[in-house]
């Protein structure tokens, strides 16, 4: 049912999507994750970021293989799914354009802790955890915003995920309260 990632596919863009460095540097500008990153640093990054196009189906990445990258979406959809107690799949997230997933994976390289697949052929910016460590190396004020978003937005999903928590919590106090 679903595809293994990831083959390089720069040969297979269709014109509408970022094959040039001044197109990649605009879908990276207007991103929720890169936006408001200096132009200088923009135009860097660009050049550590692979673009590869995927099916719908394909499983860009699977709860616990070892991490490696993150990836922007560009354009097209995808799930994140995290496995429960019963070996089953629990929809956690639905990705759209503009954002990122992977994020930790850059920053530890441990198992991933979801499976993202993508719901419609998607394109996906992508940065190793390789290129990441060679930005550290090269331009540690890059690396530094980076490090900073990711900080962020793990922040932002750790609030949201502890309010989650406490609504389910409530949910189940109020079921054994009306037993």
């Amino acid at each position: 049912m679903f595809h293994r990632i990831m083959e390089p596919v720069s040969s297979k863009l269709p014109s509408s999507l970022p094959a040039s460095s001044e197109q990649l540097c605009s879908v990276l500008r207007s991103s929720q994750f890169f936006g408001d990153f200096p132009e200088n640093e923009i135009v860097l990054l660009a050049k550590y970021v692979q673009t590869q196009v995927m099916d719908s189906g394909t499983m860009v990445f699977r709860e616990g293989d070892r991490g490696g990258f993150m990836c922007l979406l560009i354009e097209g959809g995808a799930e994140l799914f995290k496995q429960d107690r019963n070996f089953g799949s629990q929809r956690i997230a639905r990705i759209s354009a503009g954002m990122t997933v992977g994020e930790m994976a850059l920053v530890d390289g441990q198992a991933r802790s979801a499976t993202c697949i993508c719901t419609e052929r998607s394109t996906w910016a992508m940065l190793t955890r390789e290129h990441f460590v060679r930005i550290i190396r090269e331009s540690p004020p890059l690396s530094v915003n980076i490090l900073l978003k990711i900080v962020m937005l793990m922040s932002r999903r750790l609030r949201q995920t502890s309010g989650q928590l406490v609504d389910s919590l409530e949910g189940r106090e109020a079921g054994r309260n009306t037993q």
